[in-house]
């Protein structure tokens, strides 16, 4: 590496602890400063943030896996988490910012009540606070530490300790401020370099037309590889694992650190802008490393841990400067990730366990500083996880088999009044229970005809569901509802909409309701106009003209509907203004 190239890393090192002391000041004035920047965050801010920390170190080095290893169709197991986002401009994003609290565990004693609320908030305090988080920040460091190994002479166990020392130091003084500002700079380095590779790394290797060939010739790879669909004329494997994508692995009410990011929002409208956009760029983005996937497979053709492919292909093609900037965009992702799930973890740990259970009473600056501490403890231990990661794919799989069962429910429970806490008691605790179950099944064990290590991480997924939603519904029917007194303060406050047939006949005719009978038609604006623009990136690369034609055609006649909607939102909350 070139004295430019570590001038460059070291700037945005130095700029980061800037951020920290910077705002050190302002964050620590009370627990919605330090988690939510006191609410008074740009929206354009808040977007560039959803965009920067839903990508980490590991993703591009984890969509050139996947690409090598299962082709394109795989992606849609990543473009498919823009759905909740899409459902979330339409409805969630104005029902969290109603919501007026600081996490998502906290929703559930303002739906639900008494001791099983309790236990629900206590419960997904763990969860988020610490299972989910500590296992990302695990994998997140796992994939800095190939990237430190392959493009650095640095040691990377030293390297990945001093990294996650600095973004501990700016999370832990400058909270929700320093994150979300670390991150709109980091956008800007991440998608500029990111995007010269692509287009550096297709120039070098001839264009376009000779690495689809060039794919399409070599007998381990073909044109299956470059497959965006399944073949739908016989319903297979491929058609299956689609369709079970699309029917269960989605759900969610765009929960976790995207909700933190709708609250810290000024105003509804704020809201709905920073989540469409994001939407909207998380719809194209992945198509970016998919491109640098392809060019690996022509230029490392027997390359046998696919991990190592994006980095190998910086060093293949990238001089001095632009190598040096990559890096730092690496930096800066992971730190942004890392940031994000302490600051988000903390808030859990802080607000849902800490004040909640055990010291009710305290001053603000004494709950700063209790986050702090827990950012340190979050650290540390999401270091020792990285230290046994294998995969990156292997434990987001594993989460996965923890989050999804809740899915369903996490989206009922605001459009169906016999939704109660045992509900989601049921679904947490079922697939904690089903991913370690599934975990310990012996890989020998025959389902369906199949080895268990054999059967697909889709087909797994659905077994799950199948098992865990139907027992949640049960149990839901045969426990009590919450009171009518508890439903009715919630419907006046967030105005879901849906089956609130008895409390809505209590409460009345009330404005503003998120779910009406125009919803549905909004959120297929919404999925024409990301699915379409994502095709016409993927066509565009595939050099596939007729395709994408239709495909803009598909995201224009969606963005007319989009345009249609929101110019009613703005009049709607101009008028209850």
């Amino acid at each position: 590496m070139h004295w430019i190239d570590y001038s460059i890393i070291f700037s945005y090192i130095i700029f980061a602890i800037g951020v920290g002391i910077f705002f050190s000041g302002k964050a620590s004035k009370n627990s919605e400063s330090f988690f939510l920047g006191g609410r008074s965050l740009p929206w354009w801010a808040i977007c560039l943030s959803m965009i920067a920390t839903s990508f980490a170190s590991d993703t591009p080095i984890w969509v050139t896996e996947v690409t090598r290893k299962d082709g394109l169709q795989r992606m849609w197991w990543v473009i498919v988490s823009v759905l909740p986002l899409i459902i979330g401009i339409f409805l969630f994003s104005r029902l969290w910012r109603r919501s007026n609290i600081i996490t998502d565990a906290e929703f559930f004693e303002i739906r639900y009540e008494g001791k099983p609320a309790a236990a629900l908030r206590g419960i997904r305090a763990c969860y988020g606070g610490i299972l989910q988080n500590l296992l990302t920040i695990g994998w997140v460091t796992f994939g800095m530490s190939t990237v430190v190994e392959v493009l650095t002479p640095f040691d990377k166990m030293e390297a990945i300790v001093v990294l996650m020392a600095v973004a501990l130091f700016y999370a832990t003084c400058s909270g929700f401020y320093g994150v979300v500002t670390t991150d709109v700079v980091q956008f800007f380095i991440t998608m500029g370099s990111m995007f010269a590779l692509a287009c550096i790394a297709v120039g070098e290797v001839g264009g376009m037309e000779i690495i689809l060939s060039n794919i399409q010739s070599n007998p381990d790879y073909g044109e299956q590889t470059l497959s965006i669909f399944p073949d739908f004329t016989s319903f297979n494997s491929d058609v299956l694992k689609m369709l079970i994508i699309f029917t269960l692995i989605w759900w969610s009410d765009a929960n976790g650190y995207n909700m933190q990011r709708m609250s810290a929002c000024r105003n509804e409208k704020d809201a709905i802008r920073a989540t469409l956009f994001y939407a909207i760029f998380q719809s194209c983005r992945p198509w970016l490393w998919v491109v640098v996937g392809l060019v690996s497979i022509v230029v490392f053709p027997t390359l046998a841990d696919h991990s190592k492919a994006y980095p190998m292909v910086i060093n293949e093609y990238l001089g001095v400067g632009l190598k040096g900037l990559l890096i730092t965009a690496f930096l800066a992702a992971f730190m942004s990730t890392i940031d994000t799930h302490l600051n988000w973890g903390a808030s859990f740990l802080t607000i849902d366990l800490y004040k909640r259970f055990l010291v009710r009473d305290a001053s603000d600056r004494h709950y700063v500083r209790a986050s702090q501490l827990f950012m340190i403890l979050l650290m540390i231990f999401g270091a020792l996880i990285a230290m046994e990661v294998e995969s990156v794919s292997g434990v987001m799989e594993w989460l996965a088999y923890l989050m999804i069962p809740g899915g369903i429910a996490s989206v009922l429970r605001w459009f169906w009044w016999r939704i109660n806490a045992y509900t989601e008691l049921t679904a947490l605790v079922g697939g904690l229970v089903g991913g370690i179950v599934f975990k310990l099944i012996d890989p020998d064990t025959m389902i369906f005809g199949y080895r268990w290590d054999e059967f697909d991480w889709e087909f797994k997924v659905a077994l799950l569901v199948s098992i865990v939603f139907p027992l949640s519904i049960t149990v839901t029917l045969l426990t009590k509802p919450v009171s009518m007194k508890k439903l009715q303060t919630f419907y006046s406050q967030i105005r879901p909409g849906g089956a609130w047939g008895p409390v809505r006949n209590a409460v009345g005719p009330v404005s503003g309701s998120a779910l009406n009978s125009s919803s549905w038609l909004d959120v297929i604006g919404g999925v024409m106009l990301c699915y379409g623009l994502s095709l016409s990136v993927a066509f565009a690369i595939l050099l596939n003209p007729p395709a994408f034609v239709a495909s803009v055609i598909i995201s224009i006649t969606g963005g007319i509907l989009v345009w249609k909607w929101y110019g009613k939102e703005v009049i709607r909350l101009h008028q209850e203004s």
